[in-house]
């Protein structure tokens, strides 16, 4: 018995031993280093509410005041795009759509006369500084969308995944906020002096329907 207290005892020498030698081993070699995070990403992230707010400043910010205040009075922007429309007698100088930015939902693609619905073009911003949640606030979501499609429409049509308009944004509710835009379009063209920025196509662009039910028709 004697034999083996005596292993015993020397098993747990070594042992102690070995946990003593470590930190000054581990000195003697080093570790690798923490990079330093910038200030700006070690800040705590803001509260959902104070995002939303500045999201918004910036949105303000940025976009004409006309669209500021479609966006402030209906939910969404609605622009025309830079892109000619496809070849045919009589359409030079207009654009192939115009588009209703909504927050968190796809863009969607109108006929630029008929102002019916063709397309969604679905794209996401996801806010990669590690929020509550994966997506952007909603100002930030609808001003990415602005400026992608006022710098370079073709390449986010060519990237978002497209869909026939209604997948995701119902057509009622297309339809709906379309005669909302028309009624505050004449509210602000009786403000301005009937000089509104947005104007929803005249009677006599085609027969008299609404916008979803219209043929399809440039």
């Amino acid at each position: 018995m004697g034999g083996v207290g005596v292993v015993l005892l020397m098993v747990t020498l070594a042992v102690l031993a070995a946990v003593m030698r470590r930190p000054a081993h581990a000195a003697r070699v080093g570790r690798p280093r923490r990079p330093v995070a910038p200030s700006w990403v070690t800040e705590p992230p803001l509260a959902p509410e104070e995002a939303e707010r500045r999201s918004l400043e910036l949105l303000r910010s940025v976009v004409n005041p006309d669209e500021w205040r479609m966006y402030r009075d209906l939910g969404f922007i609605c622009v025309t795009g830079r892109r000619g429309a496809r070849g045919g007698p009589g359409r030079a100088g207009l654009p192939r759509y115009r588009y209703l930015i909504y927050p968190h939902l796809p863009v969607v693609a109108l006929l630029p006369r008929s102002m019916a619905p063709v397309r969604e073009y679905c794209v996401q911003f996801p806010d990669r500084l590690g929020g509550d949640t994966p997506l952007l606030p909603e100002g930030d979501d609808v001003l990415a969308k602005w400026m992608t499609l006022r710098a370079d429409e073709d390449r986010l049509l060519s990237y978002a995944n497209v869909a026939s308009a209604g997948c995701q944004v119902p057509l009622s509710r297309i339809e709906r906020d379309l005669k909302r835009l028309e009624r505050w379009e004449a509210r602000a063209s009786g403000q301005n002096g009937g000089s509104g920025s947005f104007a929803v196509p005249s009677p006599g662009a085609g027969p008299s329907s609404s916008a979803v039910s219209s043929s399809i028709r440039f």
